[in-house]
């Protein structure tokens, strides 16, 4: 995995963590970024379920509010645990609010009987990020988060509506000095779903994302994370994105977002 460059996203201050500017997201100089968020809450949930002989298998978010710069707590609560399946929570707290929650479900492993061909559908389809093109700088710019976003355009245009696919890595240290996991790399990927793939061109019409589901066939490895991406609105307003994510290795899994769409002036 390569070394973080830059300030982090959150520093680290006893019980709680505190966001940096780089946390940031395009709604307002206040509001941080989803992926910021998420790849937080990630970071908690494998800290506190290490060593624990569990796979994750989905990562729920629900965004409930809007996270702001105040200090953060995160909160865990055990839902249920049982012999082949845990579900666990943490919410984000902020001024004693819950803005933010991830739901886990953790599966059992290592009982299950080998699956040699399972990978068989799941072979690289895309060409490494080193070979994917770079976006407009005015792209890179739509947030202080995003600007510590490596990004690596495997098919489509961010900024031009329909599918995209495009390779992501955030560059930047998440908690203090510490690089983000491969697994927190990919929440914070799949945020960005319908970022990557627009209904519309973004001066036109906006979205806002209410929540994020990603499900896992396995483990990410690595710190570079494709999300093959797709929105699709529906006559009322409101609709979905969903992606595609892969590592270096092939397919990891898929993500599904809930949209609501806003006209801009």
């Amino acid at each position: 995995m390569t070394t973080p460059i830059g300030d982090p996203v959150f520093v680290s201050d006893g019980e709680h963590f505190v966001p940096t500017e780089a946390a940031i997201g395009p709604w307002s100089a206040d509001a941080l970024q989803g992926s910021a968020t998420a790849a937080l809450l990630v970071r908690a949930l494998q800290a506190h379920e290490a060593s624990r002989g569990r796979e994750v298998a989905r990562l729920s978010f629900d965004f409930w509010r809007p996270a702001s710069r105040a200090p953060i707590t995160l909160e865990f609560t055990m839902l249920r645990d049982g012999t082949k399946a845990r579900t666990v929570a943490f919410d984000m707290l902020q001024d004693g609010k819950s803005v933010l929650r991830c739901t886990a479900l953790l599966l059992r492993s290592g009982q299950t009987p080998a699956l040699p061909a399972a990978d068989a559908f799941a072979a690289p389809t895309f060409a490494p990020p080193e070979e994917g093109a770079p976006i407009p700088a005015a792209a890179s710019r739509m947030s202080p988060f995003f600007a510590g976003v490596d990004v690596r355009m495997a098919r489509g245009q961010i900024l031009e509506p329909g599918p995209a696919a495009a390779w992501l890595r955030l560059g930047r240290p998440l908690v203090d000095a510490e690089a983000a996991s491969p697994l927190a790399q990919v929440a914070s990927a799949a945020d960005l779903v319908a970022g990557i793939s627009q209904w519309a061109h973004p001066a036109r019409l906006g979205f806002v994302n209410a929540d994020l589901t990603i499900n896992l066939r396995r483990a990410p490895r690595g710190d570079w994370v494709l999300v093959d991406a797709l929105t699709l609105a529906g006559p009322m307003g409101t609709g979905y994105a969903v992606g595609q994510l892969h590592d270096r290795g092939g397919l990891v899994g898929q993500c599904v977002s809930s949209l609501l769409f806003e006209a801009r002036g």
